[in-house]
């Protein structure tokens, strides 16, 4: 166990269902914690969940929270796992990031793994579960949603990379049961200059051959994110509750901590949901 951050915790826990070891972060917002925040992609993400509560508990925005994040060991950001999460986060594999496509694997160390972990750690917070993801752990979300919907009592879906596959997730939700109930609350949320335009502008300052450079192939997110919603929206699952949210002027670089800000809120039932 070592300090990471401030009132935090860090542990390295072994996988049987993935076969690899996983980073977990542990962050205390707040006395006596009841309920819990998780994040994927922990290198790059805990650090902002664990700083947007403290602030948000400042005005009371939001109750005692645990942070529980998962990255690698071997990665001192998030940059650096580029290819290692391309592994968890996603349905099905692509020729593009090779060994990819194991998410089926990651829910199973999450539900059969790191809950009872976790349940025996900090047992008082472990039975209300909210889940906050980014890109690809946006995706990971929308597919946890409609695959293994208990995982987590509530999903943050941040800018999800909706397009991976083909729109695969489109065709994961299609072929779901008539009557299929997803039991959750759910929130979506993106920048709204992540459209094609966007995020070449974005990426301005970026030398061309820059790996993060976006390639020619056409992407809008904001356009993914509104069909995929109306798509879930069309099943009148009344156990599912949508909210989601277009964010005025933000990259998909820049929008993560308002997204999850914005989640937070509309779930805390003390303050005023957003519409």
């Amino acid at each position: 166990m070592r300090d990471a951050l401030g009132g935090a915790e860090v542990h390295d826990l072994q996988s049987e269902a993935v076969g690899d070891t996983f980073r977990v972060f542990v962050g205390h917002c707040g006395p006596a914690p009841q309920a819990i925040l998780f994040v994927t992609d922990a290198n790059g993400f805990f650090g902002l969940a664990v700083d947007t509560v403290r602030l948000m508990q400042i005005p009371g925005l939001v109750p005692s929270l645990l942070i529980v994040g998962v990255g690698y060991a071997d990665a001192g950001g998030v940059i650096d796992t580029v290819e290692i999460r391309a592994r968890d986060l996603t349905p099905t594999p692509s020729s593009r990031f090779p060994g990819s496509g194991h998410a089926d694997a990651f829910i199973e160390f999450v539900s059969g793994e790191l809950r009872p972990w976790i349940a025996n750690r900090f047992p008082t917070a472990a039975g209300d579960v909210t889940y906050f993801g980014h890109s690809l752990g946006g995706l990971f979300g929308a597919y946890t949603l409609l695959t293994a919907t208990s995982t987590f009592d509530r999903y943050i879906c941040s800018s999800p990379s909706l397009w991976w596959d083909n729109e695969v997730i489109f065709d994961i939700e299609r072929q779901r049961p008539d009557g299929d109930r997803l039991d959750a609350e759910v929130f979506f949320g993106i920048g709204s200059l992540e459209t094609d335009a966007g995020r070449r502008h974005e990426a301005f300052n970026l030398a061309d051959g820059h790996p993060a450079k976006p390639p020619a192939a056409h992407l809008d997110m904001v356009d993914d994110l509104g069909r995929f919603v109306g798509q879930l929206k069309e099943r009148t699952d009344p156990t599912l509750r949508i909210n989601s949210a277009a964010i005025e002027d933000e990259f998909h670089a820049t929008v993560p901590a308002i997204i999850l800000n914005r989640a937070l809120r509309s779930f805390n039932t003390t303050t005023r949901r957003i519409e």
